[in-house]
């Protein structure tokens, strides 16, 4: 069996085991952003993967493994719209071609919260130097976004947007394939629950490969990172679901049917 995996450190707690020794006989992993992957996953490519909520919306036969995501509930830090000017301000957008779920919280920010419909024009994730030379603003996620410059810039974090906006979680990913069988879904709680055990190491040997200061890795991955999918955080998915239908990011599939 083939998994994809996000090349992130925000799924790192999920994948730890997996990556070290705990995947079973004969399964391997595969490393691709969230727009690869869900691709991958719609091709038949692979089995499953921490793919973006966007996609099991658009994605009418993904399934879901219950009780795990990657959310945050405030800011999140690794999800930031970078702009040279006042956010009312922006006519053009560079949007991360990594990014799914990001790229189209950003437009639902923009418009509900902000008033605003750029242009948006998707480019690879740099900012400083590309991203940022052609448009106001630059959407970018996951380590980049940990990684870059902001000097001069005016920061907006998505999920503290959707946060003031709606008063609820914001989840970027869940773990998602055409076939989450029973045997699976036993292999990605025993990681999970290995991971979480393991966050300050995770952090400290993150923070080495990333450059990173370790109490920015340690404190992302322990008290920004929301990893169970509860109550609240399923109230969010649901939310961002009719919003993304709202704005004809997805299709009404309920409605077609009737």
């Amino acid at each position: 069996m083939r998994l994809g995996c996000l090349p992130y450190l925000n799924v790192k707690p999920l994948v730890y085991k997996l990556e070290h020794g705990g995947l079973p006989k004969g399964w391997e992993l595969v490393y691709a952003p969230p727009s690869q992957l869900a691709k991958m996953l719609a091709a038949g490519e692979i089995a499953a993967a921490p793919v973006s909520s966007f996609a099991t919306f658009y994605y009418t036969d993904f399934s879901t493994c219950p009780g795990i995501c990657i959310a945050a509930d405030g800011p999140v830090i690794s999800v930031l719209m970078l702009s040279k000017k006042e956010f009312s301000e922006v006519r053009t957008v560079a949007l991360d071609t990594s990014s799914l779920s990001g790229a189209n919280l950003l437009k639902i920010i923009l418009d509900e919260s902000y008033g605003i419909q750029p242009e948006f024009i998707r480019v690879p994730p740099d900012p400083m130097s590309g991203m940022l030379e052609k448009c106001d603003a630059a959407l970018i996620i996951g380590n980049p976004a940990m990684q870059c410059s902001k000097d001069g810039l005016l920061v907006m974090d998505l999920a503290a947007e959707w946060k003031k906006l709606t008063g609820l979680p914001m989840v970027f990913a869940v773990w998602a394939g055409k076939g989450i069988t029973p045997e699976l879904v036993e292999v990605l709680h025993d990681a999970k629950a290995d991971g979480l055990g393991r966050v300050h190491d995770i952090a400290l040997e993150e923070s080495e490969k990333l450059g990173l200061p370790f109490k920015v890795c340690d404190e992302y991955l322990s008290k920004i990172m929301v990893y169970d999918l509860g109550e609240r955080e399923r109230q969010g998915l649901a939310t961002f679901k009719e919003k993304l239908i709202a704005h004809g990011l997805v299709p009404d599939r309920e409605m077609a049917a009737r």
